[in-house]
């Protein structure tokens, strides 16, 4: 989910200019086409007004006026008698030629007879205008807010999209912070585990010592496959070797819960990336260890095809099977750890081409590792 204190901003910061222009170019399209409205009617009653007195010059009479059938109203003013000889509404006080007002707009001008003398005073008035801009304010409002939810809208996904980087970047960077701890965490317990039964067997501990040492050396390059998804090492890896050498760091551990470890490997050479295939089989045996009943066996076994580590323990209910993987899911609170380590071992098996299955009834679970790509028995 966004973080409303970075997401917010950055939304209101882009909706809020976006909104400003549209309101400026909105107000700009709306008065420009009102000035064009009010300009084109002018023009038009001024066409109606000529119209009018070319008719009164040749004519010389009114009644074609009168009978003229249009959208004006018009007064005509005999300037000589001082009485109006067309009267259809009451003239605002106005010194230009034309005026408006909130409903109407008017146009009044001076025409001339047959004779050419300036004897008539000709009043129009329309309601043309009124209904025009009323027409023009509704398609602008409309468009108006059609156009700011689109920015709104606009504005979510553009601001979302660029501000997923940097949430990718932060969750990696917690995943980098969480998944170090976890690695460092089990070398770290041998070195001070050995470090305090050395005198005991020094040539046992010191080999522990120096087996978890070269774990942590090697942590640096281990960790960067989080952060730079680099490709796979692959090399052809003598698995029972590396697992005989692995199950020694464990064995201070599994040996104060009284757990005995038993092995049942076979001579099997693969092609693999030696680091990912060690941080998975370090995390399941790190897994059943800790899990597993006091005073119990764990039971890893390998062949040519499958490695697998068996523990009696808690069963892992079956609603829960599906979610082992997630990242930080725990179902069992008793224990340390931060729930990352089955999530490791299903990343690294997506890597390198295998497929881990997990089984888990009446007090046992199996975790068992399927190798699909090309391998070779010793």
């Amino acid at each position: 989910m966004l973080n409303k204190k970075y997401f917010l901003p950055i939304f209101l910061l882009y909706t809020i200019t976006s909104s400003l222009f549209l309101i400026f170019f909105t107000l700009s399209y709306y008065k420009t086409t009102k000035d064009d409205i009010y300009k084109k009617t002018a023009h038009e009653l001024r066409a109606y007004a000529s119209e009018i007195e070319f008719m009164l010059r040749i004519n010389g009479g009114y009644e074609e006026i009168l009978n003229l059938q249009n959208e004006y109203e018009i007064n005509l003013f005999d300037i000589k008698s001082g009485r109006y000889i067309i009267k259809k509404f009451d003239k605002p006080e106005f010194k230009n030629k034309f005026y408006n007002d909130d409903h109407y707009m008017y146009y009044s001008d001076d025409i001339h007879s047959r004779r050419r003398m300036v004897e008539l005073n000709l009043d129009i008035r329309t309601s043309g205008p009124k209904q025009s801009i009323d027409a023009l304010f509704l398609r602008t409002s409309v468009i108006f807010v059609v156009v700011l939810l689109a920015i709104f809208i606009i504005a979510y996904f553009i601001v979302r999209l660029s501000y997923l980087p940097l949430l990718n970047q932060i969750k990696t960077l917690n995943n980098f912070i969480t998944d170090t701890t976890h690695e460092i965490n089990t070398p770290l317990s041998v070195i001070l585990m050995s470090a305090e039964m050395f005198d005991k067997n020094p040539t046992k501990y010191l080999e522990n010592i120096k087996i978890a040492a070269k774990t942590l050396s090697h942590l640096y390059s281990d960790l960067s496959l989080n952060l730079k998804n680099e490709p796979n090492h692959i090399e052809t890896l003598n698995l029972k070797d590396i697992l005989e050498k692995r199950i020694q760091m464990f064995e201070l551990s599994a040996a104060n819960k009284g757990i005995t470890i038993i092995s049942k490997f076979e001579d099997v050479k693969i092609n693999t990336d030696s680091s990912k295939f060690k941080k998975i089989f370090d995390n399941l045996l790190s897994n059943a260890i800790k899990y597993g009943f006091k005073n119990s066996d764990v039971v890893v076994s390998l062949d040519s095809s499958t490695l697998s580590v068996v523990n009696h323990g808690n069963v892992i209910e079956k609603e829960n099977l599906s979610k082992i993987y997630d990242k930080f899911s725990r179902f069992d609170t008793q224990n340390g750890g931060f729930g990352i380590g089955l999530s490791l071992v299903k990343r690294y098996c997506d890597d390198l081409g295998f497929e881990v299955y997990c089984q888990s009834a009446n007090e046992k679970t199996e975790f068992s590792v399927k190798f699909k790509n090309k391998y070779k028995k010793a």
